[in-house]
C-alpha cells in the first residue's frame, strides 16, 4: 500500500468482524481501527432467537474467535465505542466520546436496530431481539415463567414463540396481517406456518394491530388491541422488523436510503468509503435490483468481499476487485422444523408450491418472466441448495444472453 494506510471498520458484528480478518491478512503492513460499537466481542446472532433463547447454549458457545487473537500488528480494537458522525469529505469519523479518527479508507458495517413501535418504548417488560443483552434480558424474564405476547408475526417472532413454547409457557402471536412470515416467505408457505403454530399450542391473534400496553404497579400485564380486545401478558417480546444504523451517517454527504446505497462492488457514493452487512443496499449483479439482506450468510460473504475490493481500489491489485453477486440465503428452526429459504422473491410473478410425497415438507418456487428467482422449503435441504444453484446457472444465462 506504499506509505502506512490507515482504515476505519465502523461496527463489531459478523460484517465487521468478516472484514477486519481479511483486512489483516490481506494488508498487515496496514492500520487498521477497528470500532466495535457494542462492548460484547462478535457473537452467532442467529442463535439468541433459537439456541440461546432455549437455554441450550450459553455465551461462550455464541463467541466468534477472535480476530488473529485480536492482536495482530497494526490492529487496534475500539470495543464498546461507536461511530456517532462522519465527515466524508474530510476523511475522519467522531466517536462518542468525541475522538476523531482520520481514515484513508472507511467500511460502514453498523448494522440494522430493532423497530420500536412508539407506544412499546420504555416500558418495564416490553423487550425487542436484536443483542446479546436484549436475549440475556428475555431470558431472565423467561425464569418466572409469565404469559407472553408476541407483537409481530415475522421471522423473530416465529422464531421467538417457538423458542418460548418450549418451556411450556402460554404463548399468543398478534400480527397485523391474516398471515405469518409474509415477507421472508412472500406469503407462499403462510398457511403451513400458521397450521405449525396452532399445532404447537400458540394463540394466534391475525389481522390485529396494538393500540397500547396495560400497565400494572409499572409493568407490563398486556396489551390493548384495536378491536378493544386485551391480551394478558407479563412480558411482551416485540419482532416489528429492523432499521438500518444510519442516523450517524445524517449530513456526511453519504448518499442513503434503506439503508447505504452502493454500487455492486460495495462502494458507495463517496471514494475510498464502502459498506457491508445488514446496512448496506447494494446493487446485485444476479437480480440486477438494489436490495439489503439482513442474513448472517449475507454479512459474512459480504464483510469479505468489501474488504476485498477495498484492498483492490487502494493497491490497484485488480485481481482482489470482484462484484458481490450473491443469491441470499437464511435458515429458520421452529419446533424442529427445517425452513430454507435461497433467493429474492420480491417482484415474482408466479409461484408454485409444491406439497407432494416427493418432498418431506412444502416446497415453493418463485418464478419472474420464466426464470427462478428465488425457492422455499421446509426439511428438503438437498433440494432448497439445488435450486440455490439453478439460480445461479440461470443468471449467468440470462447475462451471457
Amino acid at each position: 500500500m506504499g506509505t502506512r494506510q490507515r482504515i476505519v471498520v465502523a461496527g463489531g458484528s459478523l460484517a465487521g468482524h468478516s472484514a477486519v480478518t481479511e483486512l489483516v491478512g490481506l494488508v498487515p503492513e496496514a492500520e487498521i481501527v477497528w470500532v466495535t460499537g457494542e462492548p460484547h466481542k462478535t457473537y452467532s446472532k442467529p442463535a439468541l432467537s433459537k439456541e440461546f433463547m432455549q437455554a441450550r447454549n450459553e455465551l461462550a458457545e455464541l463467541t466468534l474467535p477472535d480476530v488473529a487473537g485480536d492482536r495482530p500488528r497494526g490492529l487496534r480494537i475500539l470495543r464498546g465505542r461507536s461511530c456517532v458522525s462522519l465527515d466524508a469529505s474530510g476523511r475522519a469519523v467522531t466517536l462518542d466520546d468525541g475522538e476523531r479518527i482520520d481514515f484513508d479508507q472507511l467500511l460502514v458495517a453498523t448494522g440494522a436496530a430493532a423497530r420500536m413501535p412508539g407506544m412499546l418504548r420504555g416500558v418495564d417488560g416490553v423487550f425487542p431481539l436484536r443483542t446479546l443483552d436484549d436475549a440475556v434480558a428475555i431470558r431472565a424474564r423467561l425464569a418466572d415463567r409469565p404469559k407472553v405476547a408476541v407483537v409481530g408475526g415475522g421471522l423473530i417472532g416465529c422464531e421467538l414463540a417457538a423458542s418460548v413454547r418450549a418451556f411450556g409457557l402460554d404463548v399468543t402471536i398478534v400480527e397485523r396481517l391474516d398471515t405469518l412470515l409474509d415477507r421472508p416467505f412472500g406469503g407462499a408457505l403462510g398457511s403451513y406456518f400458521l397450521d405449525l403454530h396452532r399445532a404447537n399450542g400458540v394463540e394466534l391473534v391475525m389481522g390485529a394491530m396494538v393500540e397500547r400496553v396495560a400497565l400494572e404497579e409499572g409493568r407490563v400485564a398486556g396489551v390493548h388491541l384495536a378491536d378493544g380486545t386485551e391480551i394478558a401478558a407479563g412480558l411482551v417480546l416485540v419482532g416489528a422488523g429492523s432499521e438500518p444504523c444510519t442516523q450517524w451517517l445524517d449530513g456526511s454527504g453519504l448518499q442513503v436510503g434503506d439503508g447505504v446505497l452502493c454500487d455492486a462492488h460495495l462502494a458507495t457514493s463517496s471514494p475510498g468509503i464502502f459498506a457491508a452487512g445488514d446496512v448496506a443496499r447494494w446493487t446485485n449483479p444476479i437480480y440486477g435490483l438494489r436490495m439489503r439482506v439482513e442474513h448472517w450468510t449475507n454479512a459474512s460473504a459480504q464483510g469479505r468481499a468489501a474488504a476485498r475490493n477495498m484492498v483492490a481500489l487502494a493497491t490497484g491489485r485488480q485481481d482482489l476487485r470482484k462484484a458481490f453477486a450473491d443469491v441470499p440465503y437464511f435458515w429458520s428452526d421452529q419446533y424442529g422444523q427445517k425452513i430454507q429459504m435461497v433467493g429474492w422473491h420480491e417482484g415474482h410473478d408466479r409461484v408454485e408450491l409444491d406439497r407432494s410425497g416427493d418432498v418431506p415438507g412444502p416446497l415453493a418456487r418463485f418464478y419472474r418472466n420464466g426464470r427462478l428467482i428465488a425457492a422455499a422449503g421446509v426439511n428438503a435441504p438437498r433440494v432448497v441448495m439445488r435450486l440455490r444453484r439453478q439460480i445461479e446457472d440461470e443468471a449467468r444465462a440470462a447475462e451471457a444472453a
